[in-house]
Order: C-alpha cells, then structure tokens, then sequence
C-alpha cells in the first residue's frame, strides 16, 4: 500500500520579456508580455516519481488598481507522465512589481470549476477541500486523479525586457501515515494473520485548504506573515474527525535475525490525512490501536488507541529535544513503527519522512 514519493522541483525559467509588435494578430497595447517557461524535474530515484495527469498555472500580478488575476491555464495530459517526460509550458505574462506564482497539479475533479472561477489570490487561499475526493474504496489515491501537488512562490519583479529563472518546488497536499511492524531481540517472532491482525488510526481528518506554500519556495514559515501564501486547519470539529482500519488479507509471520540485510522491519500499512495544527489538550492527536499482531509461535498482543503527545526531535548534531505533537504537516510521511518481542509490543519510534529532506522524530512509548 505503501506510495512511491518524489520530490519535484519545478524550475521556472523566467521571463523573458518583449515588448509588443505589430507583426502579432493578439495585440495587447500598453502592456508588456512575457513568457513564463516551466519545466519540471525530479530527484532522480526512479522509485520516487509520481505521475501527472494535470498542471494549473495561476498568476497574479501587483497593478496600480491592486492585485489581479494575470493567468489561469488548466492543462490536461492526453496520457500521464512523469515529471522529467512534461515539455516546459510557455505562458504569458504582464510586467509587475510584486508576482505570485502557483502552480497545481493533479487537482481533484471536484475543485475544478472553482479554480476556473478563481479571481482573486484571496479566494484562492480560502479554498477547501476533502481529501477522500482523490482516494478510492482502499483508501488509496485515484490513479486517474494523481496524487494532487502545489507550488508557491511570490514577490516576484518584472520589469520590460528583462529575463529571469526562478527555481520552485511542488509538494503534495496530504499527508501519510505508515505503520511498520518490526521483530527484535533474538528469536522474537511476529508477523500479521489473515482476517485478525489489524491497525486502526483514530483521529483521521479530510477536510483541509488546499493551496498552501512551500518552505522551499520562501512562502511558508515565515516571521514576516507577508511573505507566506495559505493557511493551516485548526480546532477541528470532533465530528470531523475519522478512524480508518486496515485488516490483513494475507499472512506471514518472520523472525528477528541478526544477518545483514535481515528485514526485521516491514510495512504493514498506510493512511492518508489532511494538513492541520493539533489542540493543546491532546484531544484530537492522533492515536493508534493494534489487534492479534503475533508474539511467538501460538501468543498474540497489541495496543488500544495509544496517543501520541509528545515527540523528541534529533537536530542534525544528533541532539534529542523533546517537544509536543502539534501538527500534520502536508508532504510529510509519519512512520510509525510498533517493535514487538519476547516481552510485548512497543512502539519506540515514530519519524517524520518529508518527501523532500529527511527529519528524524523520536518517540518514547512503553506499551
């Protein structure tokens, strides 16, 4: 179940600038064009890539009368490719002291007549919307949909007939929960059984805003609210919130090995969450149950909506500091990992993957 990541670096090279010319049959007298050229590029890892199906370019430019919407260009694939495979995308653009640029790929079907009615930056950044909308019956992302990706970048400056490249990063608009199941200490067994063993997340959320910007691109995290693009869920309705259970369909049991490249460690499942900040009184942080995970030839053990409330975050020095769990941030993948062995079950680690850099979250948890 476990989805491929990528970390996708849109490279705008941008913008050259001319002025009008009279040989051209769609004049605009006053205004200065430009063309905007977007190509996209991925890491590398072939085991990375996500597949596109769609791209939105929304532009907005800073004029005298204030903030106007400059470009908004839907572009549907004839066939899904990858983000190497996708010819650069030419735009035109007006002359602005103050641009912002977002980029959307593979938007759910239900946003978008609202994103083709999109005329302010303002509504844009309000817009909501429902994650189960891009996912299927195994709660997995809808191949004909894709996994739905945003990039941010603003304060932008074009003057006529100047040309400039700026360097943008696209990220996904959800987040991932996987659950590992490890074996440890010598001659633990475990492993998971057809129709008994099973994970539940408690504490699910859909609903989340949908554009928000990138870290990467300078529009997020900001001191300076100015500079930051989108908002985050907070104070989710009880109501609101969702448990999900994934159930074995098959078997297979192993045990703790201390060979090199024993896998000890395998992936039981996967959940996908929206973007949101945590209450302060942990009542809506997520939990996670276990049920008849296999402790030994013949014993079972698991947990019951075990919470957690309190990460130790590892610097890159290798110091740990501890902190609470305040927050789902999109992009990110959260790795929890429940280790079972002669004793019990524990779940002693949890870490946040971002699909870009790597952030290691420690997680004391004695079950």
């Amino acid at each position: 179940m476990r989805k491929k990541l990528l970390h996708i670096i849109c490279l705008a090279s941008m913008i050259l600038l001319f002025s009008c010319s009279g040989d051209v049959t769609d004049e605009l007298p006053a205004l200065t064009r430009a063309q905007l050229s977007i190509n996209l590029l991925n890491n590398g890892d072939v085991d990375q890539q996500e597949e596109i199906n769609s791209i939105r370019f929304i532009v907005f430019g800073s004029t005298p009368g204030g903030v106007r919407l400059d470009v908004n260009e839907h572009i549907l694939l004839s066939t899904p490719e990858t983000a190497t495979d996708i010819d650069a995308q030419l735009l035109k653009v007006t002359s602005s002291n103050d641009i912002l640029v977002v980029v959307i790929a593979n938007e759910p079907q239900s946003l978008t007549s609202k994103l083709d009615g999109i005329a302010s930056h303002w509504t844009l950044q309000d817009m909501l919307y429902d994650i189960s909308d891009i996912l299927n019956s195994d709660g997995q992302i809808i191949s004909t949909t894709g996994m739905p990706m945003i990039g941010v970048v603003r304060g932008i400056s074009i003057a006529p007939d100047e040309t400039q490249k700026v360097e943008m990063v696209i990220e996904r608009a959800v987040a991932r929960v996987d659950v590992f199941l490890e074996a440890i200490d010598g001659g633990a067994v475990t492993g998971y059984t057809a129709g008994s063993t099973s994970v539940t997340l408690h504490n699910l959320s859909h609903d989340s805003y949908f554009v928000m910007g990138n870290v990467g691109n300078g529009t997020r995290d900001n001191a300076d609210s100015s500079k930051n693009y989108g908002k985050v869920k907070e104070n989710v309705p009880e109501i609101d919130l969702l448990t999900d259970t994934w159930t074995a369909a098959t078997s297979d049991t192993w045990a703790y090995s201390s060979a090199t490249g024993a896998k000890n460690r395998r992936l039981l499942c996967s959940f996908y969450t929206a973007e949101r900040i945590f209450k302060s009184d942990y009542s809506d942080r997520l939990a996670v149950s276990m049920a008849y995970v296999p402790k030994g030839p013949s014993d079972v053990t698991g947990i019951t909506e075990k919470v957690i409330e309190t990460i130790t975050k590892v610097d890159d020095k290798g110091s740990p500091t501890a902190q609470p769990f305040t927050e789902i941030r999109r992009n990110n993948v959260y790795q929890i990992t429940a280790r079972v062995g002669k004793i019990g079950i524990q779940i002693l680690t949890v870490t946040v993957e971002d699909w870009g850099d790597r952030q290691d979250i420690d997680l004391d948890m004695d079950l």
